[in-house]
């Protein structure tokens, strides 16, 4: 039997891309998180994290196939201890996120189905921006807030990278200054993508602002110029734009966990819980 501990470490481990910020999650030493590994690697006969120069990590072909294993397992038994517990979950949380957590990555979804499976549980959403949010965690206005930058470093809990690529709609065609569209600021897809061709000397013009990543894509979609997004926000009617197009880099963008009292009570601690499973995927 796989002690769950060990496999919440493993998964921490591939998920975030590393000992460190697995630590970080689990409020671990990185010795403690390798341990872990070690043991379940010895429980399961095979090695499953491969460490690579510089301090990356990378699931083997085993270690591949027994994540997806270690996460059914995860939710089977997160699903028995609260199908035991002598209450049903209630309360009121208050989650505070970014329009693209609200309109992107699957995530309303998510939490109507908690909704419906919890039924005496109130859930309270805002959608602002990440400078309003976390001025609403400080003054205990939000128990969590899901917010962006473009650096690891700084308040928050990890919970994926993910590269930003610049993206077009299908009927986009090359314009010269390059014509954009961008969230307003503050924004960290906008901070990279005025930073990055800055440094390159390149001519633009801002021609498209809208607070929704609905409206984004939707002038993205009719040509109206090319934008910044984080690879998982990338839906059919988009593509990225071509390495020809000759255009910088735009490197990683950061997702955090901002928390008030994460674990004040087992409904808060439930839904930390579903916040990083469905977050903490390595971009």
């Amino acid at each position: 039997m796989f002690d769950p501990v060990l496999l919440r470490s493993f998964l921490a481990v591939l998920d975030l891309g590393g000992f460190t910020h697995a630590g970080r999650q689990l409020n671990a030493t990185q010795s403690t998180v390798s341990g872990h590994l070690r043991r379940l690697e010895a429980q399961a006969g095979h090695r499953l994290i491969a460490r690579r120069r510089g301090g990356s990590v990378a699931a083997t072909a085993a270690g591949e196939r027994f994540a997806e294993d270690a996460r059914a397992i995860l939710r089977l038994h997160e699903a028995a201890a609260f199908r035991l517990a002598e209450r049903p979950l209630a309360g009121i949380v208050r989650l505070g996120m970014s329009d693209d957590f609200a309109s992107g990555r699957g995530f309303t979804a998510l939490l109507a189905a908690f909704a419906q499976s919890h039924p005496a549980v109130e859930l309270r959403v805002d959608v602002a921006s990440s400078r309003s949010l976390l001025a609403m965690v400080a003054d205990g206005g939000l128990d969590f807030a899901l917010t962006k930058r473009p650096a690891d470093n700084g308040e928050g809990e990890l919970l994926a990278r993910h590269d930003v690529a610049w993206v077009a709609g299908r009927k986009a065609v090359p314009a010269s200054p390059l014509r954009l569209v961008l969230f307003p600021d503050p924004c960290a897809y906008r901070d990279l993508a005025l930073s990055a061709l800055q440094a390159a000397g390149a001519d633009w013009i801002v021609s498209y602002t809208t607070p929704s990543l609905g409206g984004l894509k939707a002038a993205l979609t009719a040509g109206l110029g090319i934008a910044p997004l984080a690879s998982d926000l990338i839906c059919d009617d988009l593509r990225p734009v071509s390495d020809a197009a000759a255009l910088p880099a735009l490197g990683k963008v950061a997702l955090f966990l901002h928390a008030r009292e994460p674990e004040r009570s087992p409904t808060t601690k439930h839904f930390a819980q579903l916040l990083r499973r469905h977050f903490s995927r390595d971009g």
